[in-house]
């Protein structure tokens, strides 16, 4: 769950986990009068002026009637009682697919967003074979950790559908110089499939496993690339950091599946002038 229509960086902001911590990241106008405890304040929290709350609803102690519970209801019945859009996605346990959800009587306004495919094919594109990072880790070439940012850079050029990529591209060498990795494989045509929402951990565990079994009955004898774009307003991201736009805002993740079961690469950044390459 995610309030909707809120700035991080500006903004009062709500978020409910899968792991059921309630997240409150404040301004100081709302925390001041809202009456409960905030969390210890990082650099970045004081320079954007918020204040984070974090309340673990699956404590034993959290009971309705205890203390810390009528305090929360108090606090939400009297000082924060500002109505907030949000967005909710909810799974089945078992089988990890996104079920509905049984709303209370007194919820009046729901509207159900379907999480639909956009499919697009790049066509007349430079597509390379990322064969020279196909490396196991303890034969790695010494210039590895430049081919494979040159692969994540390619990968980001292919989502933006970039002219840098066409096959026909002759931009002025004072604009860019900019070179796809090499060798390419015999195909100039890609597909790009889109998914939009909050997505959860689940579906994009489903889509992997999908993809495997594509790769592995040769329904796809290339590559295959599965990028997610983390949420730009969430109060945190990895490894529960606090999280802020134009500061550690690339909370993304990118894995790259070569073929023949070779290998498979995850990139996950942190931020603008960071980034992690694990194999």
């Amino acid at each position: 769950m995610h309030s909707l229509d809120t700035n991080l960086n500006s903004d009062d902001v709500v978020v409910l986990t899968s792991q059921g911590e309630l997240i409150f990241s404040l301004i100081k106008n709302t925390f001041e009068t809202f009456g409960i405890e905030a969390l210890t304040r990082t650099k970045a929290d004081i320079k954007h002026d918020k204040h984070i709350i974090k309340i673990d609803l699956k404590k034993k102690c959290f009971q309705v009637g205890s203390k810390e519970f009528n305090r929360l209801k108090w606090c939400l019945e009297n000082t924060l009682t500002r109505n907030f859009n949000m967005v909710f996605c909810a799974t089945d346990a078992l089988t990890g697919t996104t079920v509905d959800i049984q709303w209370p009587t007194m919820v009046s306004k729901i509207s159900k967003k379907e999480m639909k495919a956009e499919l697009e094919t790049l066509m007349d594109i430079n597509i390379p074979s990322f064969e020279p990072i196909a490396y196991p880790l303890n034969e790695k070439a010494d210039d590895w950790d430049n081919l494979a940012m040159e692969a994540l850079e390619w990968l980001g050029l292919a989502h933006l559908k970039a002219n840098r990529i066409k096959r026909n591209d002759k931009v002025d060498p004072f604009v860019s110089v900019y070179q796809p990795p090499t060798p390419s494989i015999k195909s100039n045509n890609g597909t790009l499939v889109k998914f939009k929402g909050l997505i959860p951990t689940t579906c994009i565990q489903n889509i992997m496993i999908i993809i495997r079994k594509m790769m592995n009955l040769n329904i796809t004898s290339e590559w295959v690339s599965l990028s997610c774009w983390g949420y730009k307003d969430s109060p945190f991201t990895w490894n529960n950091m606090g999280h802020y736009q134009y500061l550690n805002g690339e909370n993304d993740y990118t894995f790259l599946l070569l073929p023949n079961k070779k290998t498979a690469y995850t990139y996950q950044l942190y931020g603008s002038h960071h980034a992690t390459l694990l194999k």
